[in-house]
């Protein structure tokens, strides 16, 4: 592709990228289904669970949910993405950027972006864990148990039944229980293997927007954009 075609495709996606986030942020939406694999729901209040799809909204208090073997990766207006794994349940808050995440089931993986001031929150039954900038996964056990595996930055990570409260750093995995006990541990392999595992269904391949448009020459023009 010649430089002045690349120019003109980066100057469209720009405008194109410009102005879906500004319909969003004036629709007041906080993210968008970037990737769907299989059955995925959408709950709105006052409504019923319906199914979604790639580039669908999802507004502040939404619930989404998946089914077995399905997968979703959510893309907040901030670039921050959640990755929801089979039989997962979350409700989002947040109005135009994410403010909040409470996890029912299941397990979410996460990448949310540095902020300046303010903190991001999941929230479960058991647990909240504060986050400014951070990489890792949150998963829930059917007896009520929290882990909090951390691949990137510092979390602060507090027991509900306790108030007791813990930082869970790199490389390490934070526990919480219904009996009010937290602790952290070296993340096992197991543990890490089981991240991987989560962010491997959302390849390369799947985070590609491929967009044509036809030039001044008249020749349609393919442009390719790698998304995180």
């Amino acid at each position: 592709m010649k430089l002045r075609n690349v120019i003109l495709a980066l100057a469209l996606f720009a405008f194109v990228a410009t102005a879906a986030f500004k319909m969003a942020s004036d629709s007041s939406n906080i993210a968008l289904f970037w990737v769907i694999k299989n059955n995925v729901e959408l709950k709105q209040q006052s409504k019923d669970w319906s199914k979604v799809k790639k580039g669908d909204f999802i507004f502040g208090g939404d619930y989404v949910r998946t089914s077995k073997e399905s997968f979703t990766l959510i893309k907040f207006n901030d670039a921050s993405t959640l990755r929801l794994g089979p039989n997962a349940e979350v409700q989002l808050y947040g109005d135009k950027n994410p403010q909040s995440t409470n996890i029912n089931s299941g397990e979410v993986g996460f990448t949310m972006t540095k902020r300046a001031a303010g903190q991001f929150e999941f929230t479960t039954p058991t647990s909240v864990a504060s986050i400014r900038g951070t990489q890792g996964m949150f998963s829930i056990n059917l007896d009520g148990t929290d882990f909090l595996t951390i691949v990137e930055g510092l979390v602060h990570f507090t027991n509900k039944y306790s108030n007791n409260s813990i930082d869970v750093g790199a490389g390490q995995t934070g526990e919480s229980s219904r009996d009010g006990s937290i602790t952290e541990h070296q993340s096992t392999q197991q543990e890490l293997n089981e991240l991987t595992n989560l962010s491997s269904q959302f390849g390369q391949n799947q985070h590609k927007i491929e967009m044509w448009f036809k030039g001044s020459d008249g020749n349609l023009h393919e442009i390719i954009i790698e998304t995180q």
